[in-house]
């Protein structure tokens, strides 16, 4: 088992240096309770809470990486590759107060998630350098802004959001026709609905009008698309 930590948008990755002894995954379904009378307490699922991960490990000292006397590292139970622990200490910090989007593989594991450092403990121990570890992540979810009453599908069914400029054609195209009401004319109504009052001859053709001065109302008119 390895567990490696990557950081999405640079790829600088992390293998820690010591496997911990169990790995825990926090999944949950979020409730709405609801208090009903002669039937009592009632619970609807409203979705899902944030997978969390987490567990304690050690991030060895220098001391404890065992050295040999050409330099290299011959402590077979010990990925070296993460330097100095202070090192360590110093890009969690980071990967926190930025809110770095990070890649989380825990071979032999199904886990292999973008996630966020939620929260890390660090403990100096012992005479070798070590530090002690507790850290915990969450499930990074892609958020997706829908404008109210703007929503279409995609060919699998799923919501995406409607761009602004989409919106307005959308609602340009759904004005085909107004209702004259009282002291409207037709430049005031070109101007609102067409967005240009020079427009009106339009509106005048399309509706058969010989003077654009003489409209009732309550007359409908067709508007130009």
């Amino acid at each position: 088992m390895k567990i490696i930590l990557t950081e999405c948008d640079t790829g600088n990755f992390m293998t820690f240096p010591m496997l911990p002894e169990e790995i825990k995954v926090e999944c949950a379904t979020r409730f709405q309770s609801y208090d009903i009378m002669n039937i009592g307490e009632v619970m609807q699922p409203l979705g899902e809470e944030l997978t969390r991960i987490s567990w304690s490990c050690k991030i060895p000292g220098e001391k404890r990486q065992m050295k040999k006397q050409n330099g290299n590292y011959q402590n077979p139970y010990i990925i070296v590759s993460h330097g100095d622990p202070l090192k360590v200490q110093s890009w969690f910090s980071y990967l926190r107060n930025k809110g770095i989007k990070c890649r989380l593989l825990i071979t032999e594991t199904p886990v292999n998630h973008d996630v966020y450092l939620e929260s890390y403990t660090m403990t100096y121990a012992g005479g070798f350098g070590d530090y002690d570890c507790d850290i915990s992540f969450v499930h990074a979810k892609d958020l997706k802004v829908l404008t109210e009453g703007a929503e279409k599908k995609d060919n699998d069914g799923t919501a995406k959001a409607v761009t602004p400029q989409e919106q307005q054609r959308a609602e340009k195209k759904a004005d085909t026709s107004y209702t004259v009401k009282k002291g409207d004319c037709l430049w005031d109504i070109a101007q609102s609905k067409l967005g240009a009052g020079s427009r009106y001859t339009e509106i005048a053709t399309l509706n058969n009008i010989s003077n654009p001065n003489k409209i009732s109302v309550g007359q409908v008119l067709l508007l130009p698309t």
